[in-house]
């Protein structure tokens, strides 16, 4: 398979797993709903899942959360764990996020040093690291596309048993 076919590949299954996605996700809600009207009126936690032909494939339940204790008022909290526990308090001392993020975007990616670019001192705690190799790419489908590509699917036009092959496409 050559670039442009696997790009096509690419493409095409990401429509196809938004699609199901999408499905999975709308039907996965469905479902509890479903379960959780089940349980209130007949104290149903389980469902057996089957093929048409009875066949049984899965079981889903219902998963009961526990209660938990959360810290609703972080400052009335942190007082009385320091007036009661004061060996659990700690202080920190840091960067604000927002102003090094900001500081860094500044800076200019050249080897080393790392410098000020008012002043020109050396940063110490700062160093310059080359780019990595691209790990990702993005896809967008063109205006239309995602229609386009489930309309070929519907018509035949997409050879899906070959698309989908996990034996690098042959059939």
């Amino acid at each position: 398979m050559n670039l442009k076919e696997q790009a096509t590949r690419v493409a095409v299954l990401r429509v196809l797993r938004d699609a199901v996605e999408a499905q999975y996700q709308a039907t996965r809600r469905e479902v509890l709903d479903g379960l959780r009207a089940a349980r209130a009126e007949f104290a149903l936690k389980s469902i057996r899942v089957t093929l048409p032909d009875g066949t049984p494939i899965a079981t889903i339940t219902l998963i009961d959360p526990k209660p938990a204790v959360v810290v609703a008022d972080e400052h009335a909290f942190t007082v009385w764990v320091s007036e009661n526990h004061p060996g659990e308090v700690e202080t920190l001392v840091r960067v604000r996020a927002s102003w090094r993020k900001q500081f860094i975007a500044r800076l200019a990616a050249w080897p080393e040093p790392v410098t000020d670019p008012d002043t020109g001192e050396v940063i110490p705690g700062l160093a310059s690291v080359p780019a990595p190799a691209p790990r990702s790419f993005s896809l967008r489908p063109v205006p239309g596309g995602t229609e386009q590509v489930a309309q070929a699917w519907r018509t035949g036009e997409i050879d899906l048993p070959r698309l989908l092959a996990l034996d690098g496409g042959r059939t």
